[in-house]
């Protein structure tokens, strides 16, 4: 009885040599880098953001074609050629959120997204 009063009771696993992070939710493991599918994934919604901008760019310039996105129809009339900008600041954040999001569901979400409109802009030529 002596012997177990002794030792301190300690369950917690053994994780040296693990790379763990301490979260405000308790230990995880990090899982950085991403699995390459991911990375492909984040590539791909990067691609389709530059297409979607040039597309649009393009269907634009066909007469009775206008922007279906209330705030990119915004952002054209109040930045003009420069439209895009805020368009790719928007992406780029996203982009770095995706980084910090380990599920898939929302880069596979996003880039479903960018594929369709580039799709509806495509459709235009």
């Amino acid at each position: 009885m002596a012997d177990r009063m002794a030792k301190p009771d300690d369950r917690s696993p053994d994780l040296s040599g693990l790379d763990v992070a301490v979260a405000r939710g308790g230990m995880r493991a990090c899982q950085w880098p991403a699995s390459r599918t991911y990375w492909i994934l984040l590539i791909l919604f990067v691609e389709l953001q530059i297409a979607d901008i040039l597309t649009t760019n393009h269907a634009l310039t066909i007469p009775g074609v206008w922007e279906l996105n209330p705030l990119m129809a915004m952002s054209q009339a109040k930045f003009g050629a420069a439209w895009w900008v805020p368009k790719l600041a928007v992406a780029a954040y996203l982009c770095l959120a995706a980084t910090l999001v380990r599920r898939h569901w929302p880069i596979i979400f996003a880039v479903s997204v960018s594929g369709v409109a580039v799709l509806g802009n495509i459709s235009h030529f």
